[in-house]
């Protein structure tokens, strides 16, 4: 998991990289649209807004074909999250849908408003139920380049 503080700071740091300098333009347009509603940049990613309280499951998501970007706009957000191998699957990869699901402990973090938090692919997470407030989901594809140092 990575968390960046700002906009500025992921700009600082993958900002030179064609599907990071997509994400950011999806973190500024997103809430200028319907709830829920998802839009594309180029055929590299997918966003939208939604409350927190929608995003809030009992179990842990994992993804194989993309990242998830999340970013909250009204205050701050708690998940849960860990590497995929920690965890116990509940439902099995589906390529229809690109998620697989799992149980388990995780660490908890609270991701400040704001900031951007990105999850690696061998990671699960899963949003705290009992929150609210708006979230910029934001799904990046995992071709090209990644993160440094891993």
């Amino acid at each position: 998991m990575h968390v960046f503080q700002s906009r500025e700071q992921l700009d600082a740091e993958l900002g030179t990289v064609r599907k990071w300098q997509r994400t950011g333009q999806a973190l500024e347009a997103s809430l200028m649209f319907a709830k829920a509603e998802a839009h594309s940049i180029g055929d590299s990613l997918v966003y939208w807004w939604q409350d927190a309280a929608t995003l809030a499951t009992e179990d842990f998501v994992g993804h194989r074909r993309y990242l998830t970007v999340i970013s909250p706009q009204d205050g701050a957000l708690t998940v849960q999250v860990a590497p995929k191998m920690a965890l116990e699957p509940t439902e099995p990869y589906s390529d229809l849908t690109d998620r697989e699901r799992f149980v388990g402990v995780a660490d908890e973090v609270t991701i400040p408003a704001m900031a951007i938090c990105a999850f690696d692919i061998d990671e699960a997470y899963r949003v705290v139920p009992g929150q609210s407030g708006a979230v910029v989901t934001v799904h990046v594809t995992v071709e090209g380049y990644s993160f440094p140092n891993k």
